[in-house]
């Protein structure tokens, strides 16, 4: 298929909230924090990870799902160091997201050969290929950091913040300094990076959500 025929539907960023919401009813039950994304989806959906030797320097991609569905493949060097676990665990929540928003079209393409499915990458149209990425990325923030909890836990940290902060010779804090400290605060209860925090905050607008 011509990779210029592969449009995925432009989905908004509320529709992908109530995806995320579906996906989380129907596979992980609860929402108990951090998500355990590998073991859900091994025992919910029957997909497994398997680490590759240099995916990332020969495909330059960090992870991507089978066309059956049953594997989501990961570059082995992130996968086996313990610094990059947050980076794998959004990887895989990334490529569910692919599966959940994206089977449509995925299941519209054949390969016969790694190759021809390298070369079908390569020639993706870019804009498509944004709003693939951009809407799995999405998709994972919200699976991976559920609004409830990540209220809850920016309004914590901010409260004890304020807190310490409340003498007349105190340095003031803005509102972008204030969310860069908590996101780094708060993102060990979630098992994502305080960048992944920081983007769901200011996708939320969550200094306007919860008051100033």
């Amino acid at each position: 298929m011509d990779p210029r025929e592969i449009v995925p539907e432009k989905l908004s960023m509320a529709q992908i909230r109530e995806i995320a919401e579906k996906f989380r009813k129907d596979y992980i039950f609860n929402y108990s924090i951090p998500v355990d994304i590998e073991r859900i989806i091994e025992l919910t959906m029957g997909i497994y990870i398997i680490p590759v030797k240099n995916l990332q320097h020969d495909c330059d991609m960090e992870g991507f799902i089978s066309r059956d569905f049953i594997s989501i493949y990961v570059d082995e060097a992130l996968y086996t160091d313990d610094r990059y676990y947050k980076r794998v665990r959004f990887t895989i929540a990334h490529e569910i997201g692919h599966l959940v928003l994206h089977r449509s079209n995925i299941d519209m393409v054949r390969f016969l050969s790694d190759d021809e499915w390298k070369t079908f990458r390569i020639n993706l149209q870019d804009e498509p290929l944004r709003w693939f990425e951009t809407q799995a990325s999405e998709f994972a923030g919200r699976l991976l950091v559920p609004i409830d909890q990540l209220v809850n836990a920016f309004k914590e940290a901010r409260y004890e913040k304020i807190k310490k902060n409340t003498s007349w010779d105190a340095p003031k804090i803005d509102d972008d300094e204030m969310l860069s400290q908590i996101s780094a605060k708060i993102s060990p209860k979630f098992d994502v990076s305080a960048e992944v925090i920081e983007r769901r905050l200011r996708k939320e607008n969550i200094m306007a959500l919860i008051g100033k």
